[in-house]
């Protein structure tokens, strides 16, 4: 492929606008930069992938509710991989691969604060962003820390096409779960079964979603691993089982949504003692290392499946791509490949 690193512009992309609904291309515009030259202490970093993760959308609002937004004007966030081209930080070295928030751009100066060096050896540079990078951590701490199943526990993945209910559905059979994924496709769901090994996939869009989770899950449901929310979660409310466990680790049906709506049928909470919780994985940062390591050896021995969808383009089709995820148009972990990409 060929690289930007003679180009002497560096294109970003910015929010225009509050998107109303779905964040599309009017939203947003590519802007050119002069390359950015790292003073002491820092690094120049070659962005060679972006990661498209829905979870954006929630801080593009016009709400004082989020601490961290993107407000008009503003570089849009996003976790990215790439390559030091440069450096005047003694932490790093000229060809090292890394990963971090640096933004929707082609290049990036860095103070090195929040950026992780990735060994390629290990996994190619853009499942650092998906399977080994957040996306893999959420999932392998969301279920064995929190859910915790075993042997004879059914835990249900909302969103289980996704980048992390892919991952977790994976990990709760790993741990003897029988493990239920619900997805918007026949094609997703023959992937889930058929590749992932969930135990069973259903398709929420055909059919009574209640009637299908008592049918794939008699005894009823102990963890519900949530990405979803909206009707979805609250149709699996009402089948969770004693002391069972809901876990909310996004919400994606409710991000484009002016004003957001939680489940009413928390009452099956009261009814079977169950308990609901909010998750956010950095809770479990200084496990980071040990956890990688874990899901890098599940890969090895063929227990685990990490998939990227990846799309070759540019900066300012980030829009587009950002907008296909939310069209349900990814199986796992959606990933650009920028133009300057060589691992």
């Amino acid at each position: 492929m060929t690289t930007l690193r003679n180009d002497s512009r560096n294109r970003q992309l910015f929010m225009t606008r509050f998107p109303k609904g779905e964040a599309g291309p009017g939203d947003f515009e590519v802007r050119e930069a002069p390359m950015p030259e790292p003073k002491d202490g820092e690094v120049l970093v070659e962005i060679q992938y972006l990661s498209v993760d829905a979870a954006l959308r929630l801080i593009m609002r016009d709400s004082k509710d989020f601490l961290f937004r993107v407000q008009p004007g503003d570089l849009v966030r996003g976790g990215v991989a790439g390559k030091v081209v440069e450096s005047r930080n003694p932490k790093f070295k000229q060809g090292d691969y890394v990963t971090g928030g640096l933004g929707v751009q082609n290049y990036a100066v860095s103070d090195g604060t929040g950026l992780e060096k990735v060994d390629t050896s290990i996994a190619p540079l853009p499942q650092w962003l998906g399977g080994m990078g957040v996306s893999g951590l959420t999932a392998y701490f969301a279920v064995t820390e929190e859910c915790k199943p075993g042997p004879g526990h059914t835990m249900v993945v909302n969103g289980a096409a996704g980048a992390v209910g892919s991952i977790a559905g994976q990990i709760g059979r790993i741990m003897g779960a029988r493990v239920i994924g619900i997805t918007g496709s026949d094609e997703k769901a023959r992937w889930l079964t058929d590749e992932l090994g969930f135990d069973v996939a259903i398709n929420y869009k055909k059919g009574d979603l209640y009637e299908q989770l008592v049918e794939a899950a008699p005894d009823r449901i102990n963890s519900i691993f949530d990405n979803v929310g909206g009707d979805i979660l609250n149709e699996s409310l009402r089948w969770i089982a004693l002391r069972g466990t809901v876990l909310l680790c996004g919400s994606t049906s409710q991000y484009t949504q002016e004003k957001m709506e939680g489940p009413s049928n928390y009452i099956w909470l009261g009814t079977m003692r169950a308990r609901m919780q909010g998750f956010v994985v950095y809770d479990y940062a200084d496990k980071f290392a040990a956890a990688q390591q874990q899901l890098a050896a599940w890969v090895k021995d063929g227990k685990l499946v990490m998939r990227e969808n990846i799309v070759d383009g540019d900066v300012g089709d980030f829009p587009d791509v950002f907008q296909r995820l939310y069209h349900g148009e990814n199986r796992g972990k959606m990933v650009i490949r920028l133009p300057a990409a060589t691992a």
